[in-house]
């Protein structure tokens, strides 16, 4: 199974030395011939290992944005990441792995950018100076496993940020964090929406279908399903002529209430 895992993420551009982030959803792609979930999790980690090589770098999101309005201390060692599949607590408990410090919307890295991505990061979940910023730098390759990537892309909320979406606002949470060994309550910040706003989001679908006129996704059968890759930065690129062209690309329809028109 690992050759095939070899040569099916070799196709889609996983090569040495790159820098890739990871989304997957394994469900998609059925059984591997009756081997047990941590068998295929070592089989996906080690095949995307040997192609990337020693100056290779994986990472994966490891938010956990269930202690979103909870008095749960945020432990960047300890806590699982909530909702982001198998694959990135596999790689979030690699010896070796960096995590960012983020209650809720935290990065997970191995290999030699690990520091660079995850280590002395914003408070704010997206922006400048984030985990996201740093991999568009890093001109990283974005993995989707098993289902379209217009699913699975964070990189539209750096833009939004980036590009002032107005139906958002940074919102400061005070929650408690692990910080040797010693409870603290600090401030985090996130890009939230406001209730009042209809928010009905196309899930991507325009920023999509313009990013895929000028740019390749590329794609490939696995198993029962399909895997995916494109450069982040060149979809970071296209999201920003997207919302330059039209703030409100991200929704079906601009909403009708807003709070922050004056």
């Amino acid at each position: 199974m690992k050759q095939e895992l070899i040569d099916a993420y070799g196709a889609i551009g996983v090569t040495a030395g790159r820098t890739v982030i990871i989304h997957s959803d394994f469900a998609r792609l059925a059984s591997f011939g009756g081997l047990d979930k941590q068998a295929v999790l070592d089989a996906h980690y080690q095949a995307f290992r040997d192609l990337v090589g020693p100056e290779g770098t994986l990472a994966v999101i490891a938010g956990s944005q269930n202690l979103c309005n909870t008095e749960t201390p945020f432990d960047v060692a300890n806590t699982p990441s909530w909702q982001m599949g198998i694959f990135t607590e596999h790689l979030r408990k690699q010896p070796g792995t960096l995590r960012s410090f983020h209650p809720f919307i935290s990065f997970a890295a191995n290999g030699p950018m690990a520091a660079t991505i995850t280590q002395d990061v914003s408070r704010h979940a997206w922006g400048p100076e984030t985990p996201t910023q740093r991999l568009i730098d890093l001109d990283a390759l974005c993995v989707s496993i098993g289902i379209h990537p217009r699913f699975t892309c964070s990189t539209v909320h750096h833009v939004e940020q980036a590009m002032g979406a107005p139906y958002r606002y940074s919102k400061e949470y005070m929650h408690p964090v692990i910080r040797d060994g010693n409870i603290s309550v600090e401030p985090f910040y996130t890009y939230v929406y406001y209730l009042a706003c209809e928010i009905d989001r196309n899930r991507n679908k325009k920023i999509f279908k313009r990013f895929m006129n000028h740019h390749s996704v590329s794609e490939h059968p696995l198993r029962n399903g399909k895997i995916y890759s494109y450069a982040v930065k060149d979809f970071y690129a296209s999201a920003v002529q997207s919302m330059k062209d039209d703030i409100y690309v991200w929704l079906n329809q601009p909403p009708k209430t807003r709070p922050y028109r004056t």
